[in-house]
Order: C-alpha cells, then sequence, then structure tokens
C-alpha cells in the first residue's frame, strides 16, 4: 500500500508542477452526483483494506477505497454497524466515496450523520502534502476538527486515503409500522413520534403511507409498536433497503430528483410534482421538471436547503447557491488546503 500511497502523492505533486487539474474517483457508485469535472484520473479504489478495527473500543479505520459491503460485513459479524445508515449504492461503493459525499440514509435525524461518526481522517492536500486530522477514538480528537470538514466536501479540499470512524452495536430487534394517511397527518405524526422517548430510528411518508421503523430490545420495540397504534409490517427491510440505496421508486424516472433538506417543522408546498418525506419530515425527495432557480428558492424560503440529485439542468446548477458570506468563507478554505485549484475543480460550484 506505500507504492499505492507514493503514486497518488506524486500524482498531486506532478499535477501542482504542470497546473494541471485532479479528478478523483473511488468506486465511481456516485458519479452522477455534483457538477462535471475533468482531469487526469486518481483512482484510489485500489488503496483498500481495513488497517483497524476495535469491537470493545467501538471504532474501525479502513483505507478509502475499501468496500462499503467488507465494512458493513466485518461490523455484522460483531455485532455491530455504522449508525449513519451510509447508501450501499452499488457493490464498488467506498467508505472514502461515503465520508467525501457526506450521505447519510433514513436512520440520520435519530441517530446522526456521517460528521457525527467520524473521529480522523488522513489525506493529501492540493499542494501534496500528508495531513492526519483527528483519531481513532473521541477522547483523542482534539483541536480544529478538519476531518469533518472534509466529509461531504467532494474531495475539493483533499484526497481522503483513510478514515476512521465511531461504530456502534446492532439493534436487537426491528418492526416497521405503517398506515394510509394524508400528508398533513403523516407530518404531524412523524414530529409528534420524534418528540417522544421512544426507540424510533426511521420514518417516511412516499406520498400515500407512512413508514415508522423502530429499533432497539425486543420488550421496547413491541410495547412501542402497540402504543403508537400503527399496522405492523412484518417484511420491512427490503423497503428501507432500497430507499437508502436510491433503488425505491422515486428514484427510477427520468424526470430530474431533487434532494431538499429543510427543518422538520416545515410543511413543504410541492404542487403536484411526485415526492417522498424521509427524515422524520427534514428529506424531500422531489420529481421535477421546474426550472433550478425555483426549487433553489423553495428550498431556501423554507429555511433549507437543495441539491439536484439526479438530472440536468441549464448551466449545471447542482447545489443551493451560496451567499456572499458563505461563497468567500468556501473560497478561503479552498485556497489553504487546495491554493492552485487542481482536486476535482468545479465539482460543487463553478468558482471552486
Amino acid at each position: 500500500m506505500k507504492e499505492k500511497f507514493n503514486s497518488i502523492k506524486e500524482q498531486v505533486l506532478n499535477a501542482v508542477e504542470q497546473c494541471e487539474p485532479l479528478k478523483i474517483v473511488g468506486g465511481n457508485s456516485k458519479a452522477f452526483l455534483g457538477r462535471t469535472t475533468t482531469g487526469a484520473l486518481v483512482d484510489v479504489s485500489t488503496y483498500s483494506g481495513v488497517i483497524s478495527y476495535e469491537p470493545t473500543e467501538l471504532f474501525i479505520t479502513a483505507r478509502a477505497g475499501t468496500l462499503l459491503s467488507d465494512i458493513n460485513t466485518t461490523l455484522s459479524e460483531n455485532g455491530q454497524m455504522l449508525a449513519f445508515d451510509p447508501p450501499n449504492v452499488t457493490d464498488k461503493t467506498t467508505i472514502g466515496g461515503v465520508v467525501a459525499t457526506g450521505l447519510s440514509g433514513s436512520r440520520r435525524p435519530y441517530s446522526g450523520s456521517v460528521r457525527d461518526y467520524i473521529l480522523g481522517i488522513r489525506c493529501i492536500n492540493g499542494l501534496g502534502k500528508d495531513l492526519s486530522f483527528g483519531g481513532q477514538v473521541m477522547k483523542n480528537v482534539a483541536g480544529y476538527d478538519l476531518s469533518r470538514l472534509m466529509t461531504g466536501a467532494f474531495g475539493t479540499l483533499g484526497i481522503i486515503l483513510e478514515v476512521s470512524l465511531k461504530v456502534v452495536p446492532t439493534p436487537e430487534t426491528e418492526i416497521t409500522c405503517c398506515d394510509s394517511m394524508t400528508k398533513e397527518k403523516a407530518l404531524a405524526t412523524m414530529r409528534g413520534l420524534s418528540a417522544q422517548a421512544i426507540p424510533i430510528s426511521a420514518s417516511c411518508y412516499d406520498g400515500e403511507v407512512l413508514y415508522v421503523r423502530l429499533s432497539g430490545n425486543e420488550n421496547s420495540v413491541k410495547a412501542t409498536s402497540k402504543k403508537i397504534d400503527l399496522d405492523k409490517e412484518e417484511q420491512s427491510q427490503n423497503y428501507w433497503d432500497e430507499l437508502r440505496d436510491y433503488k425505491a421508486p422515486i428514484f427510477n424516472t427520468d424526470i430530474n430528483t431533487w434532494r431538499i433538506s429543510i427543518p422538520t417543522t416545515i410543511n413543504l408546498g410541492i404542487g403536484d410534482d411526485p415526492y417522498l418525506v424521509d427524515w422524520g419530515g427534514g428529506l424531500y425527495w422531489l420529481n421535477s421538471e421546474r426550472p433550478a432557480k425555483e426549487i433553489f428558492d423553495l428550498a431556501r424560503d423554507a429555511g433549507g436547503s437543495a441539491m439536484l440529485f439526479r438530472g440536468t439542468v441549464q448551466d449545471q446548477e447542482i447545489f443551493q447557491p451560496l451567499s456572499k458570506g458563505l461563497l468567500s468563507l468556501h473560497k478561503g478554505l479552498k485556497k489553504a488546503f487546495d491554493p492552485h485549484g487542481i482536486l476535482n475543480p468545479g465539482k460543487m460550484y463553478a468558482s471552486l
């Protein structure tokens, strides 16, 4: 692996010298995300393998090219999992890609996001420097939390090489309850359940049916399933897996698919466009051919943000436009980590 590391570092140093952009790729399972970028290919998929795993210390450290499926298998064998429910989009999805895109599944509002479970990151910045942030256990994480800064940066600040993640025990049992209802009732129900001290791990409304997943010890889950007065669904795991891995019907369309994150207190007005509400009301998946500006304005007015998840729009507007202040901050970070602008240039915004 030292040879592969040296090869990646050399690529960056050569790119700096030649002032040429680099396109960072792992499993390439989420190539449809973000703006189109060009450059010499930096393939980190072969920089793989679990470096350290201590079940009793609740952490795992792996190289960026390690398959998510391999990590899930390793954790499962020890009765553990990644709490943020990362999407396993294809059999080539890597842990580096999981962190770089910062996407979480339906457990996110109840268990936390990718950033909440990042303990440390090793990366190569745009100057070819080998940098390490954080540690392997929470007590070792001190100073500026730059590991979380790399999360969701789409490789624009550094080439992620290794990640350390906190892991959690797998729930003893899970039950999904569901019932047909209106959108207004579904949102009210999700908010009400989220405010209670119950073992809820997911809640989603598909436009017709509300699904609620309960996870925890058997007695607590069974008692809660009776308490919330929804029908019990025995064959439910496929539903959540398909939603997490972007295989649900809302994603199988030729229409643009938007991902809109808003406060759970807002009932987003979406007209007649097909939709699905996840994260207890905090995440909308929307199929719409409306202009990008209209979607961005809709999200902004609701106190949230939007991202074109799949599809095409004029001028490749993909992410929520930044205010002047935020754009200045992003440019400052880009200059600090990648002063020559060679790492995935334009992947998120044209000027970055």
